[in-house]
């Protein structure tokens, strides 16, 4: 089979003969919308760029015969009312993808030049209109490069407009990842010019424009109504929680099998499931088709992060350490296998990613990092329980817990140092080691007002959480005949394994040793070592630790 990787021009996928995953019922849905303009957020190398193309090479008026293009697609199957509007409407296309500059007097730039080559590319066809001298002014300045803003804001209205006088026929509207020039602007530090421009060349693009047929947008994220869609009533929504349109984009299991069946059996569908399944778009069972793509290229390498590795990290690694503990603590959570119940919204305003941790768990959903299973309604805020998608995410979120360890740590030679004397039993070297690291580290963090043997225990599983690739860390678990603070289980039996009761230092309850009895009582009283006898753990570490402010007193013994 020939995969096409790394291709986004329908066409020249098509031409030159490339096996295609079947993508072409969207233009079908698009055409049977009732809404004017779709928005579609995906996480990136989701497909939305090939499908875009594709639905341009559906609706643009063209001399170039395209029927061959789509020849036993399923979009050829959908009825008379899809067939009536292939090759029917003039197109403009536009894309961002690239657009991701350091200041916005860049970013500008990029932008005004891809909408200079949109114009002057359809210049042929709407060169005849009958146009007002000032519209023609503006897109003849758009087109030479000496646009004003006030040019660019108005370029989508004036052009469909041109389109539609010249044609007979409302324009189609293609924008793909119209989001990146707000990512990269937040990043940047120029958020607020790059909000303010798209604020209102989408608004007066799009609003009550009647020289639209279809709008279809791409992006990474629904940018807060307030920040770009202010006013705008035509825009609908359907992100990964709508079921509507949930399969045109990734791949779906029986499109997975297909492919596999067609690699042979070099292919390993269960491995694929475990690496790059999981995503959840409107309760269908989505696989990354980018990842899956590149594994049936060469399954003879194995599995690899391949949608991980093709992203910068930056904005997502500054997210995750400006979260504070209580981002962390849940985040160690995940990385055990587990689920967090979150409030999530679709609309997602950037600036808040730094100051509000609920945002930041929708950041991780929409942009592919989580998967929510399921949806519950309250109050009119919408919970969601979300989980690490897949055995490529988790590579991601270990990666990203040391990058914590490196800036919020100082250094995480120390914190290895410390899984050592953990697993061995060293108390003078686990004591020392984690009393410096507490009183280097621990203010670095936001503790909330959670209590504090709460943040002792999202600070410990945070250290622990690098041992992931030979143990499995977690916290509150039930084992024995309680609940444990923290656990440090191996995956293969014979490896040494260490179960953790944290005690917060009160001076009206006693001194530092009674507190540490206490621990050490709970620890064998309530069994909690179970689960690592369970699991073949050799030797089982109890460890009792007491904090008394950023003073640690530690205590382990064989159980």
């Amino acid at each position: 089979m020939r995969f096409p990787i790394g291709f986004s021009d329908f066409r020249q996928l098509r031409l030159d003969a490339y096996d295609y995953v079947d993508k072409t019922a969207l233009a079908a849905d698009v055409v049977r919308a009732a809404d004017q303009v779709l928005l579609f957020p995906r996480p990136r190398r989701f497909g939305k760029t090939l499908n875009l193309s594709m639905l341009r090479y559906w609706f643009e008026r063209s001399t170039e015969d395209r029927r061959a293009l789509f020849a036993g697609l399923a979009v050829t199957s959908a009825g008379p009312e899809v067939a009536a509007t292939f090759q029917r409407y003039p197109t403009v296309y536009l894309t961002f993808k690239d657009t991701k500059h350091a200041n916005w007097a860049a970013c500008r730039a990029d932008v005004a030049f891809n909408l200079r080559m949109e114009t002057e590319r359809l210049r042929p066809v709407w060169g005849s209109a009958a146009l007002l001298d000032s519209e023609r002014t503006s897109l003849d300045a758009i087109v030479a490069g000496t646009a004003s803003d006030t040019d660019l804001h108005l370029s989508i209205r004036l052009l469909t407009r041109a389109l539609h006088l010249a044609t007979g026929e409302a324009a189609v509207l293609l924008i793909d990842e119209y989001d990146t020039p707000t990512h990269a602007g937040w990043s940047g530090g120029y958020y607020d010019e790059v909000i303010g421009f798209f604020r209102n060349f989408l608004s007066s693009g799009l609003k009550d424009n009647p020289h639209i047929y279809r709008g279809v947008l791409t992006g990474i994220l629904r940018v807060a109504k307030e920040s770009i869609f202010s006013g705008l009533n035509n825009v609908a929504v359907y992100s990964v929680l709508a079921q509507p349109f949930s399969s045109h984009f990734g791949f779906t299991e029986p499109q997975v099998q297909a492919l596999c069946e067609g690699v042979g059996p070099t292919a390993d569908l269960n491995g694929i499931r475990e690496w790059y399944n999981g995503y959840r778009m409107g309760g269908t069972i989505m696989y990354n088709p980018w990842s899956v793509l590149r594994y049936l290229s060469h399954p003879e390498e194995g599995f690899q992060p391949y949608w991980v590795n093709t992203a910068s990290h930056d904005l997502l690694r500054s997210v995750v350490v400006q979260g504070g503990m209580g981002l962390h603590d849940d985040l160690a959570r995940l990385m055990a296998g587990g689920e967090i119940e979150v409030p999530i919204s679709e609309s997602i305003q950037l600036r808040d990613l730094a100051r509000d941790v609920t945002t930041v768990w929708s950041f991780l959903l929409f942009t592919g990092y989580l998967k929510v299973s399921a949806t519950r309604l309250e109050d009119g805020q919408l919970w969601g329980t979300l989980s690490i998608p897949n055995q490529e995410l988790h590579t991601s979120y270990r990666e990203m817990f040391r990058t914590w360890l490196d800036l919020g740590l100082g250094s995480a030679t120390r914190a290895r140092a410390l899984c050592s004397a953990l697993l061995a039993g060293d108390t003078e070297a686990f004591e020392g080691l984690l009393s410096r690291l507490v009183v280097e580290s621990l203010s670095f963090f936001d503790a909330h007002s959670r209590t504090p043997e709460a943040v002792y225990q999202a600070f410990l599983v945070g250290l622990f959480i690098q041992l992931d690739k030979t143990h499995i860390v977690d916290s509150n678990r039930e084992s024995g005949y309680g609940r444990y603070d923290v656990c440090v289980r191996p995956r293969t039996a014979g490896q040494p394994g260490a179960v953790l009761e944290l005690k917060s230092y009160d001076a009206e309850r006693g001194t530092p040793d009674q507190a540490l009895d206490a621990a050490v009582k709970q620890l064998t009283d309530r069994a909690y070592a179970t689960s690592l006898r369970q699991a073949g753990a050799e030797p089982v570490w109890q460890w009792a630790a007491v904090f008394d402010g950023k003073r640690v007193r530690a205590r382990a013994q064989q159980a």
